[in-house]
């Protein structure tokens, strides 16, 4: 247990106690809704609706995808089946709309990092409503523009790091990637574990055509960076700075950061609305799953929409399997890194 959460900022020291927020106001950040409708939830839930209700209304029918996001009951599932903590202190980086955060302060202190004004306005709310921002202190800022002095037992960065690059103005975006993950390493405490969710590049429906969950278009995070980076760059005359990595190369990167035990679950239909888990760092209980006959229809990453070719996706996981091999081209891993 801690009393307080200690950081620097701009050379600045800081301290916050539970229930208090700090604020760095972050020039380019993340938004799946406009900011004044994400106000107005806050300002119902803080006027005493029931927050499920308040996302209820606003999303159940016009943006079902996020309303799922937001009130999938196993979002958690990973650290109740795997990663369980109880009094541990935590960081969960870029929160979102609180999934991780908020069922793990059920059970510990969690350090809320969340770069968007209104998204942390949201899980402050909910916190409050659910009767838990006393476990709870509140970061408004760019993980990368905060230097941790406590170190965590625990740091969550579930669908973060393929952003990271995106939203830095260095000129190398897997540079940035390969700098956050360092920086996290360093603000564990010995024996601390860092929780990371993630797409695999190789995902068999990516393979199949299906449109990248960041890039929104097919045919491109799917290959290497060289030639992902080609093909971004003829498509929209930009620098790619999103990546997503293969099984191996997320080991790779997480080696040269200063990890040594690191452990790959396999998430379906993926890491967002997770049904079944399962290790993946032996072939055996992926490949097991499908050569009994068990499949998750996987959706398009973007909308939710299933995607229509469930039965060739079927097969080919069947083929796969056979061959020993299906847990590299699953579609999303949950790591865990110490």
């Amino acid at each position: 247990m801690v009393s307080s959460i200690r950081f620097s900022s701009r050379d600045v020291q800081h301290s916050i106690s539970s229930e208090e927020t700090f604020l760095l106001k972050t020039e380019s950040v993340y938004r799946d809704i406009p900011e004044d409708e994400t106000k107005q939830v806050v300002l119902e839930i803080d006027a005493g609706e029931s927050w499920r209700d308040v996302i209820a209304h606003h999303f159940q029918k016009s943006n079902r995808w996020l309303f799922d996001v937001i009130t999938y009951k196993n979002r958690d599932l990973f650290f109740r089946q795997f990663c369980q903590h109880q009094g541990a202190v935590v960081l969960d980086i870029g929160s979102g709309w609180g999934q991780i955060a908020l069922p793990l302060a059920k059970n510990n202190q969690v350090c809320v990092l969340e770069p968007t004004p209104e998204r942390l306005d949201f899980i402050r709310s909910v916190a409050k409503q659910d009767g838990l921002t006393q476990k709870m202190f509140f970061i408004n800022a760019d993980y990368m523009h905060i230097s941790f002095e406590t170190r965590f037992d625990l740091i969550t960065c579930i669908g973060v790091l393929e952003w990271v690059g995106a939203f830095s103005d260095g000129p190398d975006a897997q540079a940035v990637q390969r700098d956050f993950l360092k920086k996290i390493r360093s603000e564990l405490r010995d024996g601390g574990k860092c929780v990371i969710g993630i797409e695999n590049r190789l995902g068999l429906k990516y393979l199949l055509g299906a449109v990248d969950d960041h890039l929104c278009v097919p045919d491109v995070a799917m290959f290497d960076s060289k030639l992902a980076k080609q093909k971004w760059f003829e498509l929209k005359k930009e620098p790619l700075r999103i990546f997503t990595y293969t099984r191996e190369e997320y080991r790779s990167l997480l080696r040269k950061a200063g990890f040594t035990k690191i452990s790959f679950y396999a998430a379906f239909p993926d890491y967002k609305l997770p049904q079944v888990i399962l290790s993946a760092d032996e072939p055996q209980p992926v490949n097991q799953f499908f050569i009994e006959g068990n499949y998750i229809a996987e959706h398009n990453g973007t909308t939710g929409n299933l995607l229509p070719n469930q039965g060739e996706l079927k097969s080919h996981y069947g083929s796969l399997s056979n061959m020993g091999v299906a847990h590299y081209f699953v579609p999303s891993y949950f790591i865990v890194a110490s």
